[in-house]
C-alpha cells in the first residue's frame, strides 16, 4: 500500500471514529430534565407578572401572549444551560455544537430549500397516516391557540416562537448537544434514531410522532451533511413557519 493510500485509509478511519464532544450523555439529558421540570414546577402562567406580560403583548387574546413568553422562557433556558456546559464548564467554542458558517452562506440557501421539502413531506406523511388510521385527531394545544388568532398581527406571536425560538433552541439541543453525546457513546445510527425519536416524543403527540421523528432524522442528516447547525436551524424554521401559516390560514378560511 502506498503512502497516499495509507493516508486515505487513515482519514476514513478518523471520520468513522466517534468524536468525544466534551460533555456526557447524562449532562445532555440533564438539560432537558431541568427545562421540563421548570415548566412543571414553576407555575409561570399563574403568576401575576406573567399574566401582565401576556396581556401586554396580546390584550385581546392573552393565550397568544402566554405562548409567546413561554416560548421565550423555555427556549432561553435551553440556550442558557447549553451555554453553561459548553462555555463555562468545559470552555469550548460554539463551533463544537455546529455553529459554523461560511462566507457564501450556503447553509442558508440549503436550509431554505430543505425546509420547504421537509414541510411538504411531513404534510404528505401526515395525510397518509390519517388515511391508513381514520381516527379522530384533535389539534395540538399550540395549533388550537394559533387558530384562535384573528389577525396577522396576533399570529406573529406564535410565529416568532415557532420560527425563531423553537428552531434555535431545539436544534442546539437535539442536533448540536444531545446527538453528539449519544453518537460518541453508541455510534452514529443508534444516536440518530434515539435523538430523533426523543425529538418526536417531547412534542407530546403520539399521532404525529412518526412524522416529527422522521423530520428529526432529516434535520440530523442535514446537519451531518453540511457540518453546520445553521442549515438545520434554517430548515426547521422554514418547516415551522409554513406549518403555522397553514394552520392560521386554514382556520380563517374555515378549512
Amino acid at each position: 500500500m502506498s503512502l497516499k493510500e495509507e493516508e486515505e485509509v487513515a482519514g476514513m478511519e478518523e471520520e468513522l471514529r466517534p468524536v468525544n464532544p466534551g460533555w456526557s450523555v447524562l449532562e445532555a439529558l440533564s438539560v432537558i430534565i431541568i427545562v421540563f421540570a421548570a415548566g412543571i414546577f414553576i407555575p409561570f402562567k399563574k403568576m401575576s407578572w406573567f399574566k401582565f406580560l401576556a396581556a401586554l403583548v396580546s390584550p385581546d387574546n392573552p393565550l397568544l401572549g402566554q405562548v409567546f413568553w413561554s416560548g421565550i422562557v423555555q427556549g432561553g433556558l435551553f440556550i442558557a444551560l447549553i451555554a453553561y456546559f459548553l462555555r463555562r464548564r468545559y470552555d469550548l467554542p460554539w463551533s463544537r455544537v455546529g455553529l459554523i458558517s461560511d462566507e457564501e452562506k450556503r447553509w442558508f440557501w440549503t436550509g431554505l430549500k430543505q425546509g420547504v421539502v421537509l414541510f411538504i413531506l411531513v404534510v404528505i406523511l401526515g395525510i397518509i397516516i390519517t388515511i391508513l388510521f381514520p381516527i379522530k385527531v384533535e389539534p395540538q394545544p399550540i395549533a388550537e391557540i394559533i387558530m384562535s388568532a384573528r389577525s396577522f398581527r396576533e399570529m406573529l406571536l406564535p410565529l416568532f416562537v415557532a420560527a425563531v425560538m423553537a428552531p434555535i433552541s431545539e436544534e442546539l439541543y437535539f442536533r448540536g448537544f444531545l446527538y453528539p453525546a449519544l453518537k460518541n457513546w453508541l455510534g452514529r445510527i443508534p444516536a440518530l434514531l434515539i435523538a430523533s425519536s426523543f425529538f418526536g416524543l417531547v412534542h407530546f403527540d403520539l399521532i404525529r410522532f412518526i412524522p416529527i421523528t422522521l423530520g428529526g432524522i432529516w434535520l440530523t442528516l442535514l446537519y451531518e451533511q453540511t457540518g453546520s447547525l445553521y442549515t438545520s436551524i434554517t430548515a426547521h424554521a422554514v418547516w415551522n413557519t409554513l406549518m403555522v401559516l397553514l394552520i392560521f390560514w386554514g382556520a380563517n378560511i374555515g378549512a
